[in-house]
């Protein structure tokens, strides 16, 4: 796979998880690569008030290795399109686990390994 379509391919998941908590404000989606691992970091904000830098954020960094990304490059559209969904619904049960524990009020602040699991998509129907 070209390198602008392995790039194209990692947007096209920032822009997924770009959309996947509501926020006052815009979420901002970053990827970097260390060695054979993709890092995509998401940050939102939560509570916003008159003082933009006491606005409250969380961040979430998802480590995805080289394989996955090359797998989920070769698959079609609606299987990318299932992948993304997977993967916003991953991050938002992470995030809801991690802020329903006791005294986790104030922590909004998750990294994890994605599971190779979550790449792989049967041939239609795709309704797994």
């Amino acid at each position: 796979m070209k390198t602008i379509d392995l790039s194209q391919r990692i947007e096209e998941i920032e822009l997924a998880l770009a959309a996947t908590f509501e926020s006052p404000k815009s979420p901002t989606v970053s990827a970097y690569q260390e060695g054979a691992t993709t890092f995509l970091t998401l940050a939102w904000v939560v509570e916003t008030g008159r003082d933009t830098t006491l606005d409250a954020r969380c961040v979430a960094r998802l480590k995805i290795s080289d394989h996955q990304i090359n797998h989920y490059a070769t698959l079609e559209t609606a299987k990318r399109r299932i992948v993304q969904g997977r993967l916003k619904d991953l991050l938002r049960q992470r995030v809801d686990a991690m802020r329903s524990e006791a005294g986790s009020d104030e922590n909004c602040s998750l990294q994890f390994d994605v599971d190779d699991a979550l790449f792989d998509v049967p041939d239609e129907p795709y309704n797994i």
